[in-house]
């Protein structure tokens, strides 16, 4: 009975190894990778654009090609930085430029390195990107630029042109070509409310922005807290804003706005006319914000005073006294030729003196500290001047209906043309419902009319829905 046991267990043992036998046998290690085939390796040096934590995919750009591959990651892969010591793939930001071997029957990731050929610049302010020329500027100094060139922000891929020049980015170059910029610290918007008192003048803030205060402006400023400055017509102020990336933040200038003031004109002779900026002020009486004017003031027979004024305090009382024009001497000399004559007057003109209220002495052709003062030439406004204007135009065309700024300055909705001015500069566009996108160009003296048309904005609606 025991041997017959023993020969059906022997009988069973074999039908299942004769069974075994018909399949290939796969075998698996703690990372789930087969490891019994064959499989074809192959290697890359490529961009690593994305990382789905969720399906345990890399997706990478051949940076030569264009072409995108995605590869399976799992925990058996090796991952290292450039001196071959170990990592986790997280230690590899999206937008890091790899080395890889993969098996290309399976799609499965085998090693990611950091690449030793590749060039990394990190803190790299002021970067632009000129796409249709291929060029890329840095410190000072120019590259090429990949027809594939993208840039990423919190591992999200994007434009090469949504590269604004207030973000600080870190740049991968390989042979000289830029293939890969990451946003370390990006930007927000700023908006100006109530900053009538300042049209005209500047205002600074976040790094570096300096730019005129217009009616309607949304500027782009790197993330983070800043001290605001702000002037016009000799009055500055100054308060602390904060820019949150991505975002738009109103700043109100109402509680520094500039105070007003009036200034009476007690002048002898009494008919004498007063200027005030070149129009004439009937009243002898000026009020206006706090900064700095031209004054004129005349009477005939009497010589003219020219100068300026500071208005500084609510109230203030200037007191002028005209000296009365001296005996003007003519010399004539006739110079007799074949065919011309010739006549020269010279006249001598003595200083003109006028004392304002407080004891403060201003005298023609002297430049003076004082709240009153006089110069040879008329005081004239301030005002911000662009150079590099062509006599051709920038056209956004799309996306149809959003406010367009430029370097922060309104000019339209789309499609809107405006003239075109030699440099780089900051399109911003503005939808309400929408988030705000900004883009950066290069304007050159090409003689041609440029036209761009950007994707439509993201509303919050779709924000919403991509995030459920």
């Amino acid at each position: 009975m025991r041997k017959i046991v023993i020969l059906i267990f022997a009988l069973l043992l074999l039908g299942l190894v004769s069974c075994a036998g018909k399949g290939k046998v796969k075998v698996y290690d703690s990372s789930t990778e087969d490891i019994s085939g064959y499989h074809t390796e192959e290697s890359l040096t490529a961009v690593m654009i994305k990382r789905d934590t969720e399906t345990n995919d890399i997706t990478f750009l051949n940076y030569v090609t264009g072409e995108q591959l995605t590869l399976g990651y799992h925990g058996g892969v090796s991952v290292t930085d450039t001196y071959g010591n170990n990592l986790i793939i997280s230690d590899l930001p999206v937008g890091s430029v790899v080395d890889i071997t993969y098996y290309s029957d399976t799609a499965r990731l085998i090693s990611v390195a950091a690449s030793s050929n590749v060039q990394v610049i990190k803190n790299v302010n002021k970067f632009s990107a000129d796409v249709a020329g291929k060029k890329a500027t840095y410190k000072g100094t120019s590259c090429k630029l990949s027809e594939y060139a993208l840039a990423f922000e919190d591992g999200v891929a994007r434009s090469i042109m949504e590269v604004n020049t207030e973000d600080q980015v870190t740049l991968y170059l390989l042979n000289g070509t830029l293939i890969s910029c990451v946003i370390d610290i990006g930007h927000g918007y700023a908006r100006l409310i109530n900053q009538d008192t300042y049209v005209g003048g500047m205002v600074e803030i976040g790094y570096d922005v300096i730019v005129p205060v217009t009616q309607d402006m949304l500027i782009a400023v790197r993330e983070g807290t800043y001290t605001l400055r702000i002037n016009n017509n000799g009055y500055s102020n100054s308060k602390e804003v904060t820019i949150k990336k991505g975002e738009e933040t109103e700043i109100n200038i109402a509680d520094i706005a500039i105070p007003s003031g009036t200034v009476n004109f007690i002048v002898t002779p009494a008919e004498a006319d007063v200027y005030v900026n070149d129009k004439l002020c009937e009243s002898h009486a000026f009020t206006g914000l706090y900064g700095s004017y031209g004054l004129k003031i005349k009477a005939e027979g009497y010589q003219t005073f020219n100068g300026s004024f500071k208005i500084s305090e609510p109230v203030k009382n200037h007191t002028f006294e005209l000296a009365e024009d001296e005996d003007k001497t003519t010399e004539e000399t006739t110079e007799e030729t074949t065919d011309t004559e010739s006549t020269t007057s010279e006249v001598t003109t003595a200083s003109t003196t006028a004392t304002a209220s407080g004891g403060t002495t201003a005298t023609t052709g002297t430049q003076n500290t004082s709240e009153v003062s006089s110069s040879t030439s008329e005081n004239a406004l301030t005002t911000a001047t662009y150079t590099g204007g062509t006599d051709n135009t920038i056209t956004i065309k799309t996306p149809v209906g959003a406010g367009v700024y430029v370097d922060g300055n309104y000019v339209g909705y789309a499609p809107v043309t405006f003239q075109k001015v030699v440099g780089t500069h900051t399109i911003v566009l503005y939808q309400t419902g929408s988030l705000i996108k900004s883009y950066t160009i290069q304007a050159t003296d090409d003689g041609k009319n440029d036209e761009y048309s950007f994707d439509d904005l993201t509303t919050l609606t779709d924000l919403i829905n991509i995030d459920n």
